[in-house]
């Protein structure tokens, strides 16, 4: 691999380990626009940044409580993972639909919009009415594209309101799909990847989430928190529709 991709890699996991850190997701959502920007082919991105995920939600689930299986959680195994596992086999075979990017892009910035004002309450509502047919979607827009962190932050923040509680649910989230795309990436791609980066870039992602995101997310405030959530949902609606 060019000096250039490595220096890209381990800049890009270094930087968004943190984001993830601090919110359960942000290194597929984010670092899978730049690194195919840069010319890595999707099934490589896939291979270097599902392992840093899965290590940065694992450290944050043994961190916060460990597992339990809460109706929210159950509705994600049985409906979500299927979901990926089908996406990913068909992204992986045919391609991810580029109008998929700017509709979800559009969704998540009117969502952010919404969480400025009063109206905050009325579609956390409306998200929890409608958990079930938002799981199927997050399965098949993560699956297909990588980019379903926007919708599940949008899911789990309209469940709960305090930090510790968003971010377990999302890390459990995101380190399942990690690992269910993991598995279909190397049984099926089987993509050409440099051992010793592979094996050091989770080692990275890990080593910042124990020496600064962890502790930042600590200091953080419940109220900065929140707002920072919100810009999150902004920020991956802006990504994807300037990508699409």
């Amino acid at each position: 691999m060019w000096t250039d991709h490595v220096l890209v890699l381990l800049a890009t996991v270094s930087v968004l380990a943190v984001v993830q850190s601090l919110f359960g997701v942000g290194l597929l959502l984010f670092g899978t626009p730049v690194l195919l920007l840069v010319g890595l082919p999707f099934a490589n991105v896939l291979a270097y940044l599902l392992p840093c995920s899965i290590v940065v939600s694992a450290l944050q689930l043994a961190t916060t409580g460990g597992l339990s299986l809460e109706p929210i959680r159950r509705d994600f195994l049985s409906i979500t993972v299927p979901a990926v596992l089908v996406a990913t086999v068909a992204a992986l075979l045919v391609g991810s639909p580029r109008q998929l990017k700017l509709v979800v892009g559009v969704v998540l910035l009117g969502t952010a919009l919404t969480r400025l004002g009063r109206a905050r309450r009325v579609v956390a509502g409306a998200v929890r009415r409608h958990t079930r047919p938002l799981m199927l979607l997050l399965g098949i827009v993560h699956g297909w594209s990588n980019l379903g962190g926007g919708i599940l932050t949008v899911i789990v923040s309209a469940s709960y309101d305090d930090k510790h509680s968003v971010r377990r649910h999302i890390a459990f989230a995101y380190g399942a799909m990690a690992l269910v795309q993991l598995v279909v990436v190397f049984t099926t791609a089987r993509p050409h990847v440099g051992v010793l980066l592979w094996l050091t870039l989770p080692a990275v992602a890990g080593l910042v989430y124990l020496l600064v995101g962890q502790r930042t997310f600590r200091m953080t405030r419940e109220h900065g928190y929140q707002a920072g959530l919100t810009a999150l949902i902004a920020c991956f609606g802006t990504v994807l529709v300037g990508t699409a």
